[in-house]
């Protein structure tokens, strides 16, 4: 008599054991319940990717340790203007040219805290509104201590054929305006011959080595072609490490006939006459630039 009891306590065992197998079964493959941990998941990924970028962003803005500005100034509807703002405005090139430029001549002039710098904080490229004397120049902004302004001539983009050769030619005068914004040049007394030939041999440098164009130069007092040159300075600088660096510390706060030997550490009328004997053998010219200074005294001609 008490066997059929159990029979129904035994089905509704099952039953209820079966209905929980359902539920988990129904829960698993409910979608709705695995959505919002994965849109968290991607949500926080997207902002550890956004933060990492605006940091790596900002170290990259830091490094280059001084602000610039583009501007330009050239006519509207000119070619010079088109071109600067297709090639150097839009795409971020002419921030580029100028931080890589610069990043170039501070390694070659400043390579340890022993070596002062100038204080720049910001420049300015701009393309002039008309040609200018020379295809850029570089000046100090007016009542701004470390603020400069690199002008650049029209000229340059004017005459190029190319995109890629006016590329080119403003690298190479921004390269150049560079060079001279961060040189010392002795309070203005250094002569004319040395800081030009240290502009073309640190545009060179921060070109990453590229070849200077050989050009004539006037004969000394003593009928020779004077040493100072870019490849004179490329010269002592392979036979003393460091010495463009040491010769531009010495021209900070004045100028003496005697920086060059001391930033050699020998006398340098040797070595130029070497410099010259050899070149004539090779025929390789020795200048880089057409500028004399007969005034200065001797030892600066070499």
């Amino acid at each position: 008599m008490e066997a059929p009891l159990l029979l129904p306590v035994s089905t509704a065992v099952a039953s209820s054991s079966s209905i929980t197998v359902d539920d988990t079964v129904e829960a698993a493959s409910t979608p709705a319940a695995a959505s919002p941990s994965t849109q968290s998941i991607v949500f926080r990924v997207v902002a550890v990717l956004t933060v990492a970028c605006a940091s790596l962003f900002a170290q990259h803005e830091a490094s280059k340790g001084f602000g610039i500005d583009v501007v330009n100034a050239a006519p509207r509807g000119s070619v010079a203007g088109r071109r600067f703002d297709l090639l150097f405005v839009s795409n971020g090139r002419a921030e580029r040219i100028l931080h890589y430029a610069s990043r170039g001549v501070e390694r070659a002039l400043f390579p340890d805290a022993s070596f002062p710098s100038k204080r720049v904080t910001r420049v300015t490229v701009r393309m002039a509104g008309d040609n200018l004397t020379a295809d850029a120049t570089v000046d100090a902004a007016a009542g701004a201590g470390g603020e400069y302004v690199i002008s650049l001539s029209p000229g340059l983009l004017s005459r190029a054929d190319t995109a890629p050769a006016a590329a080119d030619a403003v690298a190479a005068a921004v390269r150049r305006a560079v060079a001279r914004m961060w040189l010392w040049d002795g309070r203005g007394a250094a002569p004319a011959r040395v800081t030009e030939s240290m502009v073309e041999y640190l545009a060179s440098a921060a070109a990453d080595g590229a070849a200077e164009v050989p050009a004539s130069r006037p004969e000394d007092e003593e009928g020779q072609p004077p040493c100072m040159s870019a490849r004179f300075l490329r010269h002592l600088e392979q036979r003393r490490d460091g010495f463009v660096a040491r010769l531009n510390r010495a021209m900070r706060d004045r100028w003496s006939d005697a920086a060059v030997d001391a930033a050699l550490g020998a006398p340098a009328r040797p070595v130029c006459a070497a410099f010259r004997a050899a070149s004539s053998l090779t025929g390789s010219p020795l200048a880089v630039d057409s500028t004399s200074d007969g005034g200065r005294a001797s030892s600066v001609a070499m």
